[in-house]
């Protein structure tokens, strides 16, 4: 087979995995066997761009930022806030999940890279998928079409990046035979950053929403047993974990949540979704055996909105059984307050308010917790906040 340039191998990668039906077929498909090997290849391979020129704003203490930018389509709202915000603009790390490479729902741009530059950061991107359609919803009506066709996990940072990879994770939905026809797999991104005194390994995940807790369990169990560096390294490991404390992507696991929902009283299942570490997700018993924690890392509140209306589950209860189910919901005000972004980490040190000040930005090290942002309805920024935290540097 004669080498293709990668720019120009792309319409063809993308012509012919729209092709197939079926994951099987495509593995059988020719193509496949003269292309797949190179696709696999491009999924696992992070790309880093650095900075020249790139300097922390704070000297005293580490900022870091986790924000599922819900593609990237609203991005110069995010942009601004991160320049504008007094919390967010000081942050020196930052985490991005379903930031886009190329899709038209975005402005074709290149999301992660984008805000780097923006923000003078140097910039780690690693697509979880290429995008086999336009989006759902709103974007299938955009007019243009999609480029690079790439969504992904992204680490923005001030401190230079030495080296990252990707640890894919276990397949516990199949994105190819659904609607938004999807290629690749979800995965954990690292990126090892040279701070002034050592190194720090942080990373980035966002994993699958149409599955249970205990394949989130196993997501992260997965995560844990492919850690970077050695045990006594400082890790930090921020993203949409999912923690929705529910069965979600079949009826079956729909009917389930709906007798939850229905059964028990609202401010009891309130507070389990807001507190999913309190036993209704497994992961945390991972991370916690593994010496990993979440208290000053990851604030209080909800980090997402879902509202019951438009819930992709509500097909599984057509017409008046869906709006009498709804009605019967009238306690929750129409929507789930959910707690899915975490920051978790090991052997780092977190700050509270007022435990360590940089003198030179004359910024105070602050409380863990989420920043307020439109993050529900047409002029949302995300239909995610962005959390935060800081960190000792000592």
């Amino acid at each position: 087979m004669t080498p293709v340039p990668e720019s120009e191998s792309h319409p063809l990668w993308m012509e012919n995995l729209r092709r197939y039906d079926t994951l099987a077929a495509l593995y059988r498909s020719p193509f496949f066997a003269d292309w797949g090997e190179r696709i696999e290849r491009f999924l696992s391979t992070p790309q880093v761009v650095p900075l020249p020129g790139a300097v922390p704003r704070l000297g005293s203490f580490l900022r870091v930022v986790s924000w599922n930018v819900e593609k990237g389509k609203r991005f110069e709202g995010v942009a601004r806030l991160f320049e504008s915000d007094g919390i967010l603009r000081w942050a020196d790390l930052v985490l991005l999940n379903e930031a886009d490479h190329g899709m038209n729902r975005s402005g074709n741009r290149h999301v992660a890279l984008d805000l780097a530059r923006r923000l003078g950061m140097h910039m780690v991107f690693a697509p979880a998928h290429f995008e086999l359609t336009k989006g759902v919803d709103e974007d299938l009506a955009l007019p243009g079409e999609n480029r690079d066709s790439l969504q992904g996990n992204a680490i923005l940072s001030r401190y230079p990046i030495e080296e990252a990879h990707v640890v894919p994770l276990p397949v516990s939905f199949e994105p190819y035979e659904f609607h938004e026809k999807r290629y690749g797999r979800r995965h954990c991104l690292w990126a090892r950053l040279r701070l002034r005194n050592g190194f720090l390994w942080a990373g980035t995940t966002h994993f699958e929403l149409r599955n249970t807790p205990a394949d989130r369990a196993a997501a992260m169990r997965h995560i844990l047993e492919h850690l970077p560096g050695g045990g006594d390294d400082a890790c930090l490991l921020g993203g949409d974990l999912n923690t929705n404390t529910f069965g979600r992507g079949t009826a079956g696991r729909t009917l389930k949540a709906a007798a939850r929902l229905l059964l028990l009283p609202p401010s009891r299942v309130k507070r389990q979704l807001l507190h999913p570490d309190s036993g209704r997700e497994p992961l945390f018993a991972e991370l916690r055996r593994a010496g990993f924690e979440w208290k000053g890392f990851s604030g209080e509140g909800e980090t997402a909105r879902a509202p019951l209306g438009s819930l992709e589950e509500a097909h599984f209860f057509p017409g008046p059984l869906g709006r009498r189910l709804l009605r019967r919901l009238d306690a929750y005000e129409g929507y789930l307050g959910l707690k899915l972004d975490w920051l978790l980490a090991r052997n780092i040190r977190g700050l509270c308010a007022g435990q360590a000040r940089d003198g030179a930005a004359g910024v105070e090290a602050l409380d863990p917790g989420c920043r307020e942002a439109p993050h529900t309805g047409p002029a949302r920024l995300s239909d995610h906040l962005p959390i935060h935290a800081d960190l000792d540097l000592a």
